[in-house]
């Protein structure tokens, strides 16, 4: 009954987690929509920036948000391409949830 009690009143454990994640998420679709702009040949450039950014010292939570959100923009922009997967000819329609960005 008390489990009950404080699992109502604070969440269970997935429900804690995914509130403390969800900022993490909302900076990713920001980063997302910030990437909007770029041209297909800007994705690598932006790639090597966070390879250097890293070798300079910034930490992998500071480079995550942006590296998802960059990410989660090629797959939009790959939506509707034809792409071969392990032999196979398909046409790309995934765009991660924010739940798999998690």
């Amino acid at each position: 009954m008390l489990e009950w009690i404080l699992n109502w009143i604070s969440g269970n454990y997935n429900q804690r987690q995914i509130h403390k994640l969800m900022p993490l998420v909302q900076d990713a679709n920001h980063w997302c929509e910030e990437y909007a702009s770029l041209k297909e040949e800007d994705f690598p450039k932006k790639t090597q920036e966070f390879k250097d950014r890293l070798a300079a010292g910034a930490s992998l939570d500071d480079l995550l948000p942006e590296a998802f959100g960059l990410v989660k923009q090629a797959c939009k922009k790959m939506v509707g391409k034809e792409v071969e997967v392990r032999g196979q000819k398909m046409t790309w329609d995934m765009v991660p949830y924010d739940v798999q960005l998690l």
